[in-house]
């Protein structure tokens, strides 16, 4: 009874006769070129959100930092205005005659005497607008000013009557 179990199975005809070898595991090579492994390239739904907010905050940062930029390049703007103004208003307290014109889609006006109303009607003196006022310049200050900053400065030749286009009213049209 020396016989092992495996000389006895064999021997019964119950157990193969040759044992197959095992294959060789070959070891996985990950981050192949073409290849990824599926959990490489999922990301949890932790790290999604910290992305995600990671991304909204530098745009709000870079949003707050453009925003800060812009009111810094205004107030400068402002600031030159403001001194040309002080320097070269010819606003005169004792002006009572309106002159309007049209700024920025609506129609705005400036206290002027009547010699100033003509010096503007001449294109001797110019508008320019400032913190919610408009003020009285001569027009080498307010091309000054067109320079670096002409959104502050309303056109006061009025708009061009447009032609009648396609449609052209008869001159012997009577009403």
């Amino acid at each position: 009874m020396s016989n092992s179990l495996k000389d006895q199975l064999l021997a019964l005809g119950l157990a193969p006769k040759k044992s197959r070898p095992e294959p060789a595991r070959k070891p996985k090579v990950r981050n192949k070129p073409g290849k990824t492994d599926r959990k490489d390239r999922e990301i949890s739904l932790d790290q999604a959100y910290r992305i995600r907010s990671r991304e909204e905050r530098l745009q709000k940062e870079r949003a707050a930092e453009l925003k800060r930029a812009q009111e810094r390049q205004r107030r400068q703007t402002n600031q030159k205005i403001q001194a040309l103004v002080k320097e070269h208003s010819v606003r005169d307290p004792d002006a009572e005659t309106k002159r309007n014109f049209i700024f920025k889609g609506r129609i705005r006006s400036v206290l002027a005497t009547p010699d100033q109303i003509s010096g503007i009607n001449a294109g001797e003196l110019g508008v320019v607008y400032l913190s919610g006022n408009y003020h009285l310049l001569p027009i080498d200050k307010i091309e000054e000013i067109r320079l670096f900053a002409p959104d502050h400065i309303p056109d006061l030749q009025g708009a061009e009557r447009e032609e009648e286009g396609d449609h052209p009213v008869p001159d012997d049209l009577i009403w």
